[in-house]
């Protein structure tokens, strides 16, 4: 019965049209990216229903699919919307296969690394992401202090101190170097929220590892991993790490959502040279790159604070383009057209 369930209802995906927003439900994207994408780039459709809507057939719905599917591994929209099926097809079998190929590599086996976690829900978080042959939570604490009250003969032999902060300053940065003597660690890393230049150089000074924390568990424990090495000791710095170690000042979360923006890029307005749609896409291209850049793989500890850099650089030209959007929204509103919210 439900083989028979099954086949009637591919035959009603093949036979039915679809409009734009249950396509876009379909291949899992915001119905108003896919309009820009209609807009922009002239997706291809079935036909028009007497609305003049677009109707997508499941041929159409397929092609939408591939393209969202290559615009998250990172092409760009304006590219790869131009190829035809069969060249979507092969973009994306040789990029399987180039996947295929790295995860087939045999990777060097490191030894189980145990960490001391001070702060209960980041020890959740690793235990959830991190793979049990490389990474264990020895203790879990709630505070620094704990960490150093406890009796030496009771303290468990870790690889390093990891502790999260919502806010680090300069001096929490002396307590976690003081608390890590005592405790006889050589390593420090510290997952933070915010933070800001004094506190992120006396880090480095320390040999404390900071990072900011993307919320993106699977990074997290890269970048533990990573920071870990293969050694107990901190590698030493070359010159291209120290290069890349310029410290940038916290940014701002996004003040803007994709569906926003996506309604500021196709809007009319009565500025005739179309300014506000142009922000707006480019803040949408922005933010995307901003979490791609997040998301990053990462060789060796010059790729993760390149990346890093870049994900903050990003963010701070998102936080300059914000501002003129914001200035575009004052003057749509003084011409009594309100802006979206």
């Amino acid at each position: 019965m439900y083989g028979a369930f099954a086949l009637k209802k591919a035959s009603i995906m093949v036979q039915s049209l679809f409009k734009t927003g249950v396509a876009a439900h379909i291949v899992g994207m915001p119905a108003n990216t896919l309009r820009v994408w209609e807009r922009r780039y002239g997706l291809q459709c079935q036909q028009l229903d007497d609305h003049g809507h677009r109707l997508y057939s499941a041929d159409d719905v397929q092609r939408i699919a591939a393209l969202r599917q290559l615009t998250l591994q990172g092409h760009a929209i304006g590219v790869v919307a131009g190829l035809t099926q069969s060249e979507l097809r092969d973009l994306l079998s040789s990029q399987d296969q180039i996947r295929e190929v790295a995860q087939a590599i045999v990777q060097p086996v490191r030894p189980v690394r145990q960490l001391q976690v001070v702060g209960a829900a980041l020890a959740n978080r690793i235990r959830r992401a991190a793979p049990r042959r490389q990474l264990r939570i020895a203790a879990t604490l709630n505070t620094l202090p704990e960490a150093t009250a406890t009796a030496p003969a009771d303290r468990p032999a870790v690889d390093a101190l990891l502790l999260h902060l919502p806010s680090l300053h300069a001096q929490q940065v002396e307590e976690m170097a003081a608390a890590a003597a005592t405790l006889g660690v050589t390593r420090v890393l510290v997952v933070y929220g915010y933070s800001n230049s004094q506190a992120l150089r006396r880090c480095t000074e320390l040999g404390i590892q900071p990072w900011r924390d993307t919320h993106n568990d699977r990074s997290l424990v890269g970048w533990i991993l990573d920071s870990l090495g293969s050694s107990s000791a901190a590698p030493p710095a070359t010159q291209a790490s120290a290069g890349l170690a310029q410290v940038l000042p916290p940014v701002q979360p996004p003040q803007y959502d994709e569906a926003t923006l996506a309604d500021w890029s196709t809007r009319k307005t009565d500025v005739a040279c179309e300014c506000p749609a142009h922000v707006a896409e480019l803040l949408l291209r922005l933010q995307q790159f901003e979490t791609y850049s997040a998301d990053c793989e990462h060789r060796n500890e010059d790729d993760r604070r390149l990346h890093e850099q870049l994900h903050h650089l990003a963010g701070t030209a998102r936080g300059l383009l914000e501002r003129a959007m914001g200035l575009l929204a004052e003057h749509e509103q003084s011409l009594n057209l309100s802006p979206p919210h």
